[in-house]
């Protein structure tokens, strides 16, 4: 067993916490559990979730995560930049020339075909330009009442006035200027169900999501680089905890409206 493996462990059961319990707590699963308090941390899926996880378990049984990163640098694998390609050697100026003048025929009629295509977008460019109608560019819905007019009701066929139904106002997300990493959302209707869209751009990102008002995991995964997610929140929910392995890649939206990170 390792020293951070021991530490973990320790605080572990001082908190009377078993391996079952932890693992219903964190949603990582018991196997990955022994294999960080066995220190065997070759069985877990990448250096990248090591971190994390031993994070995420440090954290769970009242432990500084980031000290404990810190004292035990040295034993918990560290996440490998990738290696910058080779520059490939640069060709002589005299195999330069020589490969220009051999294919200087085929340059010369791309030149002609990329020149006529340039004036066709232009011309095309200009066409749509003064046919096209210009369109507003709103992200806000706003809802008007219109007024009712008064029908003269007689008394033997009473008449019933239809009710329009309400215009369903879009989401604002605004950040909490008091809090880091905290945003307030308006226009949140109990009605009916909310989208929560999770999107990892260039990377992949494990990511867990909760309901802060009563500490259900809603989902929790790893989302691969350019793929999404999507989770359907509950209409009783009233407040969300979103955690990410990698949060310069993700990207949040709820009922597509995007959370300004």
């Amino acid at each position: 067993m390792s020293e951070v493996g021991e530490k973990l462990r320790s605080a572990r059961m001082e908190r009377g916490y078993t391996i079952d319990d932890l693992q219903k707590k964190t949603k990582i699963q018991k196997r990955y559990l022994i294999a960080i308090e066995d220190g065997k941390f070759d069985q877990l899926p990448g250096d990248f979730y090591v971190r994390a996880f031993v994070k995420q378990y440090a954290e769970s049984v009242g432990l500084n995560s980031q000290d404990l990163l810190e004292e035990y640098g040295d034993e918990i694998p560290q996440v490998q930049p990738k290696e910058a390609p080779h520059e490939p050697q640069k060709p002589k100026k005299e195999s330069v020339l020589n490969s220009l003048r051999a294919h200087l025929p085929q340059i010369s009629i791309l030149a002609v075909v990329l020149v006529i295509v340039c004036l066709i977008v232009f011309v095309m460019a200009q066409v749509h330009r003064q046919t096209a109608h210009q369109i507003p560019n709103n992200t806000r819905i706003e809802t008007k009442s219109t007024p009712t007019k008064k029908k003269t009701v007689s008394k033997k066929k009473p008449s019933k006035t239809k009710q329009t139904a309400p215009v369903k106002k879009q989401l604002q997300i605004e950040a909490d200027t008091n809090k880091t990493d905290t945003y307030s959302i308006s226009n949140w209707t109990v009605d009916s169900s909310h989208t929560l869209k999770l999107t990892a751009t260039n990377a992949d990102a494990w990511i867990t999501v909760q309901s802060g008002n009563q500490g259900q995991s809603l989902w929790q995964g790893l989302i691969n680089a350019g793929a999404d997610h999507e989770v359907e929140v509950p209409t009783d929910v009233q407040q969300l905890q979103i955690r990410t392995g990698n949060a310069a890649a993700t990207h949040i939206q709820i009922n597509d409206v995007a959370v300004p990170l």
